[in-house]
């Protein structure tokens, strides 16, 4: 038989045809892509109705709308799919599509870790057992995306999403929910039948449908007209009407059907169970060349360049050129970059289901052996398990998993790990092929499995481990397991198994040998101790931690050990020493390029410079963490953190439109609960200190399910105090009476004290609204204040507390004095009103210096314009009508003016704005107003400047 491939017939139509609707929604999701939001799209239907085509023809729209696109697909390997493979496959021509500027600018300053979806590009990237650091690469991610679709209008188009794996699952998840403004079209196609409920994309469609976050576009067959236009295509000429309804009836408008059918000519038969038949059809036409060529293919998996499939199949160079030109021409391959793969899934499980076991595993075997060369460990397991061969396939699943670990694919890595724990008790010499004894493997498993928040399993696994281990012989990896132990609990939440699993550790190693498993157990110690609290006991564990880690060089353990030490050593009063522990923290980690380190330390460095009242400082460090950690990738984690010290700062130091900004430019992240605490308070406190009370009540509500279930003492006092403060201002003392009971009782009797003076001074200002007793909170403000000298935040907090009380006893000015000084020592200039206007408040009661009530009242009111603070606004307003004092200053009018007019243009020679003048004048803005254009009129002069200038002649 004399094979002709250059004379096949077309098998598929040149056109898309139907589709109107679905290509229309493609388009405008790209014209709102050029207008700087972002569209996630998945379009789902059965196997061949098309959903490949109907990307193809939108992609090649977008590029003629000078659109970049990048596309990458999902490969049904199993057990051998690479982590994040559509992503990587997607991005691999970056380079080509941007200029070397645009390249560097994309990619941003944390290039190299970003090799897990740009191995070519970035290298590979340094890895860290935990889920922080998968969050990280998918920000990096997130921020790589962004970039790019501001220089270009983007597509990325992910095909067979039913195939992906549980790390590209995650990672898209994440960018569904977080590129609202970025100005990216996102299309993913997966077979609607192979996705259950159980499988790892059905959640994440569900929940970003849910959220409005994607679409979903449900491709269903073509009408017979369709068909009729499709078969026209493809036959160059219309078909008879008989014809194309027997097209129809048995494809049922499946697009590909109908191509298949038409190809296998009019002898095929009905459809249902022999579509395979007849895609098996069209091989056997063909040379029995062709058909070797088809099946190395299929086998392969995923798309093999020529010297593989030359491999594989054993043909000579011409042999494999006419083969392979054969089933190009025939529609049966595909030719995709540099290689080939089969045009379709189901034509690959037709080919791989008329497979006789023995061919099946010669195949497995010829592939496993040609991939040897080629560094792919899951894809080469893969194929010596098919093969049989489970010795080498127990080998590559323990190299799959090392590789899928260093890109942070733990969920990946975990399963290419349990594949080896099941395989090894089947491979007489396991430990010589993998490099690693039995507890080691189960060690490494236990390790990814807690990464991947899998803590039962990793548990279970670190036991069995433990089990193999013995103390007495091998007393440094017994305790190394038991510190594997005590991190899994630690982020189980098992806060005191962890501490016991530690002390295990320790009570292993020799007290008087200096060991990198002393220095690390020790470190963690103090960071559990730290987190519970327990300063004293967190300084000792560090203390020790850093000695040792200096005497092994271990730089990285230093580190972290003078970052807790910091924290622990400022809480107990040592204040300077904390601080400078934190500055070295800072520099190691910096040195050393720990992100994950230099992160944690910004964030506890500005905490701390917060608590010792170097707000200023506080700012300053906070701020700087906040852009560095988000260009490593750590915005959902330590950004968040030192957003939240940054806020705290800024809206004690009265730089409350620097909060605003900074609230503005991570409120698009979203992060966990967890993270997000710090700057939630900070925003209801913000709220609370302007007046606006509904607001601060959303932002508690938000952190109340948390507060409530948690134990953390400082989350826990600083929500009670926020919520004591609000119930306070809505009149609510009661309930402002609770909150601070509770979170007194919480801090009672620990070393976390340092919130309770303010608590105390908020429980006072209820108790005086009650008529209350203050005895029993001034008595406790002082005892935590005897253990907090040199502290000078709790120290204002405390004088403040005296105040408040003697609203109850006899009114005394000069309380309030103390606490104005406090204050204004600190710069806290919201505080400071409010004691002003107290202290007016004091003075017009014991019928003092109405002169000086007066300036006090003025200053205060000054103050709280300037900030926007309405509530004590109002307060000192209304004091003001009460006691009858002009918080304005009166001058003479100006001839022609009214009185009123003379009053507006003397605030307006003040700088202030028409909605400050109209609320201190206790009129509307529009009023104002009003009032504005009368006096430029009177005047005649043309604007407000020149107003003032004229007043300020008159006056002098």
């Amino acid at each position: 038989m004399i094979h002709t491939p250059c004379v096949a017939r077309r098998v598929s139509c040149p056109t898309l045809i139907g589709r109107t609707a679905e290509l229309a929604r493609l388009d405008a999701a790209l014209a709102q892509a050029r207008s700087g939001s972002s569209v996630l799209l998945f379009a789902s239907g059965d196997a061949g109705i098309g959903k490949s085509r109907l990307v193809e023809t939108f992609a090649a729209r977008a590029r003629e709308h000078d659109a970049i696109v990048f596309s990458g697909s999902c490969l049904d390997l199993a057990e051998g799919a690479a982590p994040y493979a559509p992503f990587v496959a997607a991005l691999r021509p970056l380079a080509d599509e941007l200029s070397g500027d645009e390249l560097a600018h994309v990619l941003g300053e944390a290039r190299h870790e970003l090799g897990a979806l740009l191995p070519e590009l970035c290298g590979r990237p340094p890895s860290r057992k935990d889920r922080t650091e998968r969050g990280r690469l998918y920000e990096l991610a997130l921020g790589l995306f962004r970039r790019m679709a501001a220089l270009h209008p983007a597509v990325l188009i992910l095909e067979d999403l039913h195939w992906i794996d549980p790390a590209s699952a995650d990672l898209l998840a994440m960018l569904g929910g977080n590129l609202r403004r970025a100005g990216l079209v996102i299309v993913g196609t997966y077979r609607s039948d192979e996705v259950s409920r159980d499988h790892p994309l059905h959640g994440t469609v569900l929940e970003l449908e849910r959220s409005g976050r994607a679409e979903r576009i449900e491709l269903g067959g073509l009408n017979v007209d369709e068909v009729t236009a499709q078969v026209t295509g493809i036959l160059g000429t219309e078909p008879a009407t008989r014809q194309t309804r027997s097209l129809f009836d048995r494809s049922e408008g499946n697009p590909f059907f109908v191509e298949e059918l038409l190809a296998a000519g009019p002898t095929s038969s009905t459809l249902t169970a022999s579509l395979r038949d007849v895609l098996l059809t069209r091989v056997e036409r063909l040379s029995p060349e062709t058909g070797r060529v088809l099946r190395a293919v299929a086998t392969i998996g995923r798309g093999g360049d020529e010297s593989l499939i030359a491999t594989v199949t054993g043909l000579n160079p011409d042999e494999l050129e006419f083969a392979l030109k054969e089933a190009v021409a025939h529609r049966l391959l595909v030719v995709t970059g540099d290689g080939y793969d089969v045009r379709h899934a189901l034509l690959r499980e037709a080919l791989d289901a008329d497979l006789l076991p023995g061919q099946r595993n010669r195949l497995h075997l010829a592939v496993a052996e040609a991939l040897e060369s080629q560094n792919v460990p899951a894809e080469s397991a893969r194929h010596w398990y098919a093969a049989g061969d489970r010795p080498r396939a127990l080998a590559g699943f323990v190299a799959a998993a090392g590789a899928a670990s260093a890109t942070n694919a733990w969920a990946v890595a975990l399963a290419h790990y349990e594949r080896a724990l099941r395989l090894w008790p089947d491979v007489a010499d396991a430990e010589a092929r993998c490099g690693v004894d039995h507890a080691e493997l189960l060690r490494r498993a236990a390790e990814v499995a807690m990464a991947e928040g899998e803590a039962d399993r990793a548990i279970e696994l670190t036991q069995r481990a433990m089990a193999e281990v013995d103390p007495g012989t091998a007393p440094l990896r017994a305790a190394g397991l038991r510190i594997l132990m005590g991190r899994i609990q630690w982020v189980a939440g098992d806060v005191a198994a962890a501490c016991a699993s530690y002390d295990d550790a320790v009570a292993l190693l020799p007290a008087e040998a200096s060991t990198r498993e002393r220095a690390q157990v020790r470190a963690l110690q103090g960071h559990a101790f730290m987190l519970q609290s327990r300063y004293t006991d967190a300084v000792d564990c560090c203390r020790e931690a850093i000695a040792v880690a200096v005497a092994v060089g271990a730089r990285d353990l230093e580190g972290h050990a003078r970052n807790t030490l910091g924290v622990g050593l400022t809480m107990i009063g040592e204040t300077d020493e904390g601080l400078a522990e934190l500055a070295s923290a800072l520099r190691i980690a910096k040195s050393r390029e720990d992100s994950w380190e230099l992160g944690r330390t910004y964030v506890n460095f500005s905490d701390a410079l917060l608590w010792t009242g170097r707000w200023a400082e506080a700012a300053e460090i906070g701020m700087e963490g906040v852009h560095v950690c988000r260009g490593l990738g750590y915005g959902r984690t330590t950004c968040m953190c030192a957003a939240g010290n940054t806020l705290a700062a800024l809206l004690r130091l009265g730089r409350w439109p620097d909060a605003d900004r900074l609230v503005d430019e991570v409120n698009d992240i979203d992060a966990p609960p967890g993270q997000r605490w710090g700057v939630t308070l900070a925003m209801a406190e913000l709220d609370l200190r302007r007046g606006r009370l509904e607001g601060a009540r959303g932002h508690l509500e938000t952190v109340a399910g948390a507060a409530m279930r948690s134990d953390g003492k400082e989350l826990v006092s600083s929500y009670r105090a926020c919520a004591a403060w609000l119930a306070v201002s809505e009149g609510d003392y009661e309930a402002s009476r609770e909150h601070v009971r509770v979170g007194l009782s919480l801090i009672r009797g620990s070393e976390y004290t340092r919130i309770g003076p303010q608590l105390c001074s908020i429980g006072l200002c209820a108790e005086a609204a009650l008529n209350g007793d203050p005895e029993e909170l001034l008595k406790e403000c002082r005892e935590f204040l005897s253990g907090l000298a040199g502290s000078p935040e709790p120290e204002a907090y405390g004088l403040h507390a005296e105040a408040e009380a003697t609203r109850l006893a006899a009114p005394n000015p000069s309380a309030w004095q103390a606490a104005i000084t406090a204050w204004e020592g600190l710069g806290e200039p919201y505080h400071v009103a409010y004691c002003r206007f107290r202290a007016a408040e004091a003075l017009l009661a014991v019928k003092g210096s109405r002169a000086e009530a007066l300036t006090l009242l003025r200053s205060a009111h000054e103050t709280v314009v300037r900030l926007g603070a309405v509530s004590l606004l109002n307060k000192i307003e209304a004091l003001s009508r009460r006691g009858r004092l002009e918080l304005v200053r009166s001058r003479d009018t100006m001839p022609g003016l009214t009185a009123r007019e003379g009053e507006i243009l003397a605030l307006l020679s003040d700088g202030r704005t028409n909605r400050q003048i109209a609320e201190a004048l206790f009129i509307s803005e529009r009023t104002v107003g009003v009032h504005v254009s009368r006096i430029l009129h009177k005047l005649g002069v043309p604007n407000r400047g020149a107003a003032a200038h004229l007043f300020r002649d008159f006056s002098l």
